[in-house]
């Protein structure tokens, strides 16, 4: 990506290497910082641990860490008061994005190759990648608990993206619901009840990258619970992608290949869906 102020015949050593500096040093003490300044809420039954990773159009500007300290309090308030959840940073990394990347699902793909998690239990991803207004702002994997966020314009939009991609970590889908965090187009800072219960029955999920989020005693109830939602016909790609991610881990391949068959039909070429639909084939 280039710099609007960039002139290839001046190399700004100096001034740039002071200013990586300024900011290391910046992030330190900000990381020693914690992200509450008040008393640990008593209804909190479990703090996730954030590995933060920051790419270098997202640190461009001065106090972007701060940024995002002030975007993972407000997830932790907002999980808090809705699933007794809470997070905590763990660790802060710089993260080298891949220009060459089209779209913000290929700059995960990057995120989650290079980034460890170490001790952390998620990865949470922000770039300031400049991308088309048609493209997506955030992108989560459930399976890996890794999540990417892009920068956007206003403040709000950021933070409820935020949100609305650590629940896809707890199992949460897109959702045709307009007040709810998981609308799929215009996201808002309210629960649904089915996003309630999904992320409360993952709340003690596993980020293990070994073995899957969810023991099997609860498996058959998560399914349970997307099947219900299913029974509404709203159209949610995201519940038959689920349904299909819980069938293959339970080796019903024949229903993991059927539910990718339907959330094909309601998004179309979508990668995540075909690439399912693949792995289905290929265990079958």
């Amino acid at each position: 990506m280039k710099h609007a102020a960039f002139d290839k015949n001046k190399v700004m050593v100096g001034p740039t290497a002071l200013r990586n500096r300024f900011f290391a040093a910046y992030c330190l003490l900000a990381a020693a910082l914690p992200v509450h300044s008040h008393k640990v809420n008593p209804s909190v039954q479990r703090t996730v641990r954030v590995k933060i990773a920051v790419d270098e159009e997202f640190r461009r500007r001065p106090l972007q860490f701060l940024e995002t300290r002030k975007l993972v309090a407000a997830a932790s308030s907002f999980f808090q008061k809705n699933f007794g959840l809470a997070f905590q940073i763990q660790d802060l990394k710089y993260w080298s994005s891949d220009n060459s990347k089209a779209t913000l699902s290929g700059l995960f793909q990057s995120l989650y190759e290079e980034m460890e998690r170490g001790e952390s239990d998620i990865v949470l991803g922000f770039t300031g990648q400049i991308r088309s207004e048609s493209e997506v702002s955030g992108v989560a994997s459930y399976r890996h608990g890794y999540a990417l966020v892009k920068k956007m314009k206003y403040e709000y939009l950021t933070r409820v993206t935020v949100i609305h991609e650590l629940c896809h970590l707890f199992g949460a889908v897109d959702l045709e619901q307009e007040t709810s965090v998981m609308n799929k187009d215009e996201p808002r800072l309210e629960c649904d009840e089915f996003t309630r219960q999904i992320v409360h029955l993952n709340k003690n999920r596993r980020f293990d990258p070994a073995v899957f989020p969810l023991p099997p005693e609860d498996m058959n109830s998560a399914v349970s619970l997307y099947l219900d939602r299913k029974r509404l016909y709203h159209g949610e790609a995201g519940v038959p992608l689920m349904l299909a991610i819980f069938y293959l881990e339970m080796r019903d391949y024949e229903k993991a290949i059927q539910e990718c068959l339907e959330a094909e039909k309601i998004a179309p070429h979508e990668p995540a869906i075909e690439r399912l639909l693949k792995l289905a084939h290929q265990r079958k």
